[in-house]
């Protein structure tokens, strides 16, 4: 592109200049409208990225089947923890369990406002499914507060451990199998 443009004897610059210069111009425009959908472009890609990561975390398996999914008093045991649609709650199953929701948002790998926003996603529904699991502790337990109680108790028979440190350490088929051991009767 010149630096210094030649002027005509009447001060105003040659046509060829002129054509040139409109020349330079438009394929400048065209490098940076390029450059801008580049960076447009690169910019999106983050975002869903970063989506991805804070928002989905890792996919998780549903719980393994238990041998108590069928009987209707152990699924009735646990439907408040539901909403209208037949979604898990996070917000429900907070409560029950005696924790933050932003506690619960951490263990699941998604942001709190990613939970509080839709606590029933249909995303979360594996991950809860194994908080349901431990929820049905209600058939032998007299209330939600003795639940919340053995929720935090050193328990022998898994290494001393409180339940909720499994749940929050991701040990959540362990618990989920433990309870159905308490619940049928049968040895781990």
């Amino acid at each position: 592109m010149p630096t210094i443009l030649s002027k005509t004897e009447k001060g105003g610059l040659e046509f060829g200049e002129l054509a040139d210069l409109r020349d330079d111009l438009v394929q400048e425009k065209q490098r940076l409208e390029r450059l801008l959908a580049r960076v447009d472009n690169a910019l999106r890609q983050a975002e869903e990225t970063e989506r991805d990561v804070v928002d989905t975390g890792e996919k998780v398996p549903a719980p393994r089947p238990s041998p108590l999914d069928q009987w209707k008093n152990v699924v009735d045991a646990t439907k408040d923890l539901r909403v209208a649609n037949g979604n898990l709650s996070a917000e429900r199953v907070a409560k029950l369990f005696g924790i933050s929701l932003s506690q619960l948002a951490g263990w699941l790998g998604r942001s709190k406002q990613t939970v509080s926003k839709t606590p029933d996603a249909d995303s979360l529904q594996n991950a809860l499914g194994y908080f349901e699991r431990v929820a049905r502790l209600r058939l032998a337990m007299e209330s939600d507060a003795e639940i919340r109680k053995w929720l935090r108790m050193p328990h022998p028979d898994i290494d001393g451990k409180s339940p909720l440190e499994l749940m929050a350490n991701g040990q959540w088929q362990a618990l989920a199998d433990f309870v159905d051991d308490i619940l049928t009767g049968t040895p781990g």
